[in-house]
């Protein structure tokens, strides 16, 4: 969204610290600074074209605001009690929400002075905050040491526009709720009119904590609450891709890449890693990895050279000391049994470097390894992509990273699997350059299509349209008063079409057994998948075996089932998978026994309770008393339909399946159709040029809209043959 669309009024980013960092006349940091730059990081980068352009002020933890040009932005400091200070940073962020929400990966510690710290930390940024806030200013608060924030802005400036966007991974449910104060945090968040994530997972996670804590109504991407509602977003962080390639395309950075090399013994492969030295990073699992490569033969240690890169962090906590230590201790042993004279396999350097150094290593380097073993996005591994301005070089990142979703070409890893990652490792170093250069392609188009300014741009502009009131909120428009649109899908090199069933291709019924796709429909369906590069899916909520059964498909049409749970095949729960979905079973039974019209839906993953049938009254209740009872077990998640309720013990989501098949496929444009909560997934997945049809009335994030399944099956019919058309008049897929 162009930034002229957004809010004139003030802006305010509200983040623990200033963007600025010290500069000092030698190593001596207990000295005064002798100047001030701008802090290198992606939320000073993503921000800092915007807030230069228009009036903003930024409010972070400081003693002083040193006087420096930043043109219309301006600075605001909050001072803080030492005390409280350490509580709240060194104390509740980084003991208890940082490990909590990284999967805990080492245990979180949970001390109530702490969060009374944190507490009245949050309540002084407030304070600040509000002194400074015109009427209806927009407020743009980061990340977790600031979760509180939203909630006691809203409680006494309730005219403000509120967005918060959380930088690391939210977690799963069950590992949230071991947080003693956990409904404050939740409300803390819930202050907001805009709550954004990295991930679509991380968004599921905090929407299903809310959903299980609070027990206020989900609506699509929304929490319902008393007097408003606050959106749910997933908005992956970007770099300056731009400016990357742009030091990259410098002469002296690429000599000093040359230089590096040289200085390593011109190695034949350079793999190299650059993280915070944090226990989250994998960095100690990395080196055992590799010199389990080089131990086994694999690769030559005389011709092989890794560099890994730790700047330091948080030194001031135990657990941070104790990865240090045992860093350092693997370093040595490994050089000591790897080393030849003249040849040293793994170098270490425990500092930071400046950007221009940095982005030579990244040239030097043939291979980056990102393997954290948990990380909201990780913009490392992004800079590293957007430095290779040749397509050469090749990346190695974690599965459990936010960057993973979105930079598929990578060779994806468990970084929990060693013997994996060793096989990644040579893997990547016998590929051939054609194939890399091709996977290091996509992925740069990736990263410079959603940079740094497209994260700021989308984050603020929704938060602006969240602001407009319901009534200036156009309507979703009925697809056949505007043909472009069909035009448009009718003429693209890759068409996916994607459909929902109940209520898309066949009338909603009171007899799940008897809801027959309409023939016209099944028909349209037919003729579209039977053409040259156009990929046809039905995405149901159903088992797979009821689709199956029911639609009738040719086999050409791929068939979806549970929601993206079950694809291509019946999906198959373990042991512990197939306990808990028994349990779940048995206990919606029994709540629903003496419920006239209620009915169970057994299937492969899960149980959907509908109550259809049910007098509107009893069927409230039932859902109740489900999401309050097996809803709660550890494990579940919980889904809300029209009339039904599903719990499933595994996380799927429609828009995975249907992303899951684009990227198979390779389709320039998808088309979905659905009428139900359970589509609005995909409908806030899609993006420009995707269609998004909304069946029946109300609300949606689709643009498009019909009123019936018979209006989807015309839709269809005058597709196909529009398509077909395309494809005679002698048009091909190039």
């Amino acid at each position: 969204m162009p930034m002229e669309t957004l809010n004139s009024e003030q802006l305010i980013v509200v983040a623990n610290r200033l963007p600025l960092e010290p500069i000092y006349a030698d190593e001596d940091q207990n000295s005064s600074p002798v100047s001030w730059r701008l802090a290198p990081g992606g939320l000073v980068s993503a921000l800092e074209s915007i807030l230069r352009t228009r009036p903003s002020i930024w409010v972070g933890a400081g003693d002083e605001v040193p006087e420096m040009d930043l043109g219309e932005m301006r600075l605001e400091a909050v001072s803080l009690d030492p005390h409280d200070s350490h509580g709240y940073y060194e104390g509740f962020s980084n003991t208890a929400i940082w490990p909590l929400y990284h999967s805990s990966v080492v245990n979180p510690e949970f001390h109530r002075n702490h969060f009374a710290a944190y507490k009245r930390v949050n309540q002084a940024f407030a304070d600040r905050v509000i002194s400074i806030a015109e009427v209806g200013a927009t407020i743009w608060v980061h990340d977790y040491q600031l979760q509180l924030l939203p909630q006691l802005l809203r409680e006494r400036r309730p005219d403000l526009v509120i967005g918060f966007f959380l930088h690391i991974p939210f977690p799963p449910s069950e590992l949230f709720a071991q947080l003693p104060w956990r409904h404050s945090i939740l409300q803390g968040l819930l202050g907001a009119d805009l709550i954004g994530f990295q991930t679509h997972g991380d968004a599921t996670n905090f929407r299903d904590s809310t959903q299980r804590l609070l027990g206020p109504n989900i609506d699509v991407g929304r929490v319902i609450l008393s007097d408003r509602h606050a959106e749910i977003g997933v908005f992956p962080v970007g770099i300056d891709a731009a400016g990357f390639a742009e030091i990259a395309a410098d002469p002296a950075v690429r000599e000093r890449a040359i230089a590096l090399r040289t200085e390593l013994g011109d190695p034949k492969t350079l793999l190299l890693g650059v993280d915070r030295l944090d226990y989250t990073k994998g960095i100690d699992i990395r080196l055992k990895a590799f010199a389990e490569v080089l131990e086994s033969g694999q690769l030559d240690p005389t011709e092989t050279v890794f560099v890994q890169v730790a700047v330091p962090s948080r030194e001031e906590l135990s657990e941070y000391q104790n990865i240090r230590d045992e860093i350092e201790l693997l370093v040595g042993r490994f050089n000591g049994s790897l080393s030849s004279l003249g040849a040293t396999p793994i170098h270490y350097l425990r500092r930071g470097l400046e950007r221009e150094e940095l982005v030579a290593l990244y040239l030097a380097a043939d291979v980056m390894l990102v393997t954290p073993l948990r990380d909201g996005m990780n913009l490392v591994c992004k800079e590293y992509v957007a430095s290779r301005n040749d397509d050469s070089g090749a990346l190695i990142l974690s599965e459990f990273t936010g960057a993973a979703a979105q930079l598929t070409d990578a060779w994806l890893v468990n970084p929990f699997d060693t013997l994996g990652l060793e096989e990644a490792i040579c893997d990547v170093v016998l590929t051939d350059d054609e194939e890399r250069r091709n996977r290091m392609h996509r992925m740069r188009k990736v990263v410079f299509n959603s940079d740094s300014s497209t994260w700021a741009n989308d984050f603020l502009g929704t938060l602006h349209s969240i602001a407009v009131s319901a009534d200036e909120a156009p309507e979703p428009k009925l697809v056949n008063l505007d043909e472009s649109c069909l035009n448009l899908l009718a003429a693209t090199p890759h068409l996916l079409v994607c459909c929902d069933y109940d209520g898309t291709l066949a009338p909603i019924v009171d007899d799940p057994s008897q809801a027959h796709p309409l023939k016209s429909a099944v028909d349209a369906l037919r003729g579209l998948s039977l053409l040259p590069s156009t990929t046809v899916a039905v995405v149901s909520g159903r088992a797979l075996s009821d689709v199956k059964a029911l639609a009738r498909l040719p086999s050409a049409v791929q068939l979806v089932g549970s929601h993206g749970a079950e694809i291509d095949h019946e999906f198959a729960p373990n042991l512990q998978q197939r306990r808990l979905l028994d349990q779940c079973i048995a206990a919606s039974t029994d709540l629903s026994a003496d419920v006239g019209g209620a009915h169970i839906e057994i299937k492969p993953g899960s149980v959907a309770i509908h109550v259809r049938r049910c007098t509107p009254a009893d069927g409230k209740d039932l859902i109740e008393r489900i999401v309050m009872g097996p809803g709660q077990f550890p494990g579940i998640v919980v889904q809300h339909g029209k009339k039904v309720i599903e719990l499933s013990v595994v996380q799927a989501q429609k828009s995975d399946a249907v992303a899951a098949i684009r990227h198979r496929v390779g389709a320039s444009m998808t088309l979905f159709i659905g009428d139900d909560v359970t589509d609005e997934s995909v409908f806030t997945s899609l993006s420009d040029p995707d269609v998004g049809v909304k069946v029946g009335d109300g609300p949606t994030a689709a643009p498009w809209r019909v009123n019936a399944p018979q209006d989807v099956a015309d839709l269809l019919i005058e597709l196909s043959k529009q398509r077909e058309r395309w494809f005679l008049s002698g048009h091909t897929n190039q």
